[in-house]
């Protein structure tokens, strides 16, 4: 396998990458609350497969730094280690192909306070209405069994 290397991705709006974020999940899709004008919210959306959201953080050192990831900002991890474990983890799987892997992204979001990690196939950035969140929270708990 190719060394990793974190590229710095270049969004179409700028954002500080520092204190303010906040993360929604389903079980589809993940949004990253960036910022809020008015009633709207910009948000990085990511129709992933796993993530992790918290440490570390600014003062401790990611193991990716090494192969240049930066301290605040959104990348994308190419040649992704944990791309590859989660495949190999899969092939057990009765139905696995190695071609499900073959569209995943590795993607690092550092903050001062935590960092996020996502593997997805794809992300958009959009600026959704905060009612959208409302009612995105609504419908998930209609989904909750009562049991």
């Amino acid at each position: 396998m190719k060394n990793q290397k974190v590229i710095e991705i270049e969004l179409a709006k700028h954002f500080r990458f520092m204190y303010s974020n906040f993360v929604i999940s389903s079980q589809q899709k993940l949004y990253l609350l960036l910022a809020q004008k008015d009633n709207n919210v910009d948000v990085l959306e990511f129709d992933f497969s796993v993530y992790k959201y918290g440490y570390p953080n600014d003062e401790v050192g990611h193991p990716l730094i090494k192969y240049g990831l930066g301290t605040y900002g959104f990348y994308e991890v190419q040649n992704s280690k944990w791309i590859e474990k989660l495949r190999i983890n899969n092939s057990s799987h009765h139905s696995h192909s190695d071609d499900m892997f073959k569209t995943k992204k590795h993607y690092v979001v550092k903050f001062k306070d935590v960092t996020l990690e996502v593997i997805a196939n794809n992300y958009e950035l959009k600026t959704l209405p905060k009612s959208f969140f409302t009612a995105l929270l609504n419908n998930q708990l209609l989904e909750l069994d009562d049991d």
